[in-house]
């Protein structure tokens, strides 16, 4: 049987293989490329940060969501087990408010420990009237990066959890129907939306 081009079109359910597959992909070109925008595959049944997490997140991980963006049957769907924001593997955050909480940030001996923040943003479609510019691995020269809905706040937060490289957080920005990734290794400037 011969694959239908078309079928790459078609919204699947966030829980299927095939979702799952194509989103993981997208977020790993994500993490390749710093500050492009990768489109996620179309998804029938969640948006977002459910579709991150169910791509990353298993029963051998923690996750937070303290404001509350994954409904709790898809919380129980992705058999994780929850803990604390300064705990956690995985935190899920509203960008729209500023970080109220201090995440892990790993030791210099397992850097790894450090969290990975998953920040809902309104939308990564590139018109701000202050885009962010960025550099580091993964980026020739800079990129440029426009989004709406993230509080200034999560950048100066970032700055002082990354502070101590190799310590620190990895965020991921996620609309709607796309995904950008930023590395603790990315450094960032301007912005102001």
């Amino acid at each position: 049987m011969m694959n239908n081009p078309n079928t790459a079109l078609q919204p699947d359910s966030v829980w299927s293989p095939l979702f799952q597959q194509r989103a993981f992909r997208a977020l790993m070109t994500a993490f390749s490329f710093p500050g492009r925008r990768q489109p996620l595959p179309p998804c029938v049944d969640a948006k977002g940060p459910a579709c991150i997490a169910a791509v990353l997140c298993d029963n051998e991980v923690t996750l937070a969501d303290p404001d509350h963006l994954i409904q709790p049957d898809d919380i129980r769907r992705l058999g994780i087990g929850e803990a604390s924001v300064e705990n956690a593997g995985f935190i899920i955050a509203d960008g729209s408010r500023a970080p109220s909480f201090e995440p892990a940030l790993g030791s210099l001996a397992e850097p790894e420990q450090g969290a990975t923040l998953i920040i809902r943003v309104a939308s990564l479609d590139g018109t701000t009237a202050f885009p962010l510019t960025l550099r580091g691995p993964g980026i020739e020269g800079t990129q440029s990066l426009g989004l709406r809905g993230l509080h200034d706040g999560w950048l100066a937060e970032r700055a002082r959890w990354n502070r101590n490289f190799p310590m620190g957080v990895d965020l991921i920005l996620v609309d709607d129907t796309q995904v950008v990734a930023l590395p603790r290794t990315t450094q960032i400037s301007g912005g102001g939306n």
